[in-house]
């Protein structure tokens, strides 16, 4: 990862915008919509630009014009300007992006699904901006616009959900429930007062400790792409994941970012389930991911004496890897 997703809080802070032109024009109103004050330096401004800018300078950029600036932005058509900009910006330790010129930016500016307060960033590193384009029209098409509504939503309720679950854990099960239950439905349907009291209705019922649950999932030949739809839904929900040692690493960075991590021995299938068991009462939601595809009659037996142990588990195999082609015929 060349570059670590950040969102910039620019609201009434000073960004420095050197540039006039139209390029200069784009980022001033990605700008202006963060609610930033931008200073505006350039010879020559856009009419439009000149709406937007709380200070404009009218001449050519000096030092000194990244006084007090959290950010600044080169967008001119000189090389010499811009790498110049970014040189003095560095020195002050300011945040600074090069329009074209990636190893110039310390920041990069991504392709932007903008469902506020929801938002979605896509960046490629500047290596190929036009495929971060490409990948947010696909994005554009998936996500409804009532999801910024679905956010403004749960921040109505949160301080409610807070007060009746104090557990981070129970909140972001009920959460991740109500995301995807009726309540979400009747907002992008456009009835908020229902959805209203469906969430009320979920929250009254919900309970500070809910049972805990045991989730198993085979990697299969180990391409993360040949997962099955139900075992990413559940790598993302778990809580905690005991994963096999020889489970690829692009399988396992798949779960959930902030789930505890258990690297185990594929043989050591007993002494798991009973892990499993005692995780599953603790109200935790338990995923055991399996190296290749567990062999039925082993899983059959976890799934046996996890419900002994009064444990729900869900089970889900991996496919199967598909068969070398054949031979043409001579």
């Amino acid at each position: 990862m060349d570059f670590l997703p950040l969102f910039h809080h620019l609201e009434g802070r000073t960004v420095l915008l050197v540039g006039g032109g139209d390029i200069a024009l784009r980022k001033a109103r990605l700008l202006h919509a963060a609610g930033a004050r931008i200073r505006a330096v350039a010879p020559c401004v856009h009419p439009e630009l000149r709406t937007l800018a709380a200070e404009l300078h009218e001449r050519g950029y000096a030092e000194h014009d990244l006084l007090h600036a959290v950010l600044a932005v080169a967008a001119t058509d000189d090389a010499t300007l811009n790498a110049m900009v970014s040189a003095q910006a560095q020195a002050r330790a300011v945040p600074v992006n090069v329009v074209d010129a990636p190893a110039l930016c310390t920041v990069l500016f991504p392709a932007i699904v903008d469902r506020s307060p929801l938002v979605v960033a896509v960046g490629s590193g500047g290596h190929a901006p036009i495929l971060a384009r490409l990948v947010r029209a696909k994005i554009e098409t998936w996500l409804p616009a009532r999801y910024g509504q679905l956010a403004q939503f749960a921040r109505h309720f949160r301080s409610q959900v807070k007060a009746r679950l104090p557990s981070v854990q129970q909140r972001r099960i009920f959460w991740e429930e109500a995301f995807q239950g009726p309540a979400a439905e009747a907002v992008f349907a456009g009835r908020p007062d229902q959805a209203g009291r469906l969430l009320e209705a979920r929250l009254a019922g919900a309970t500070a400790q809910a049972p805990g649950e045991v989730y198993w999932v085979d990697a299969g030949p180990g391409d993360p792409d040949l997962l099955t739809f139900r075992a990413l839904r559940l790598m993302q929900q778990a809580d905690l994941v005991m994963h096999d040692r020889t489970v690829p690493a692009a399988i396992v960075d798949l779960c959930r970012r902030d789930a505890d991590r258990i690297a185990i021995d594929p043989q050591a299938d007993p002494a798991t389930v009973g892990r499993l068991a005692e995780l599953a009462r603790q109200g935790k939601r338990a995923l055991r991911l399996a190296a290749g595809n567990t062999p039925a009659a082993r899983r059959h037996a976890a799934r046996d004496a996890l419900a002994s142990l009064g444990v729900p588990c869900q089970m889900v195999p991996g496919i199967e890897a598909a068969p070398p082609p054949r031979p043409a015929p001579a």
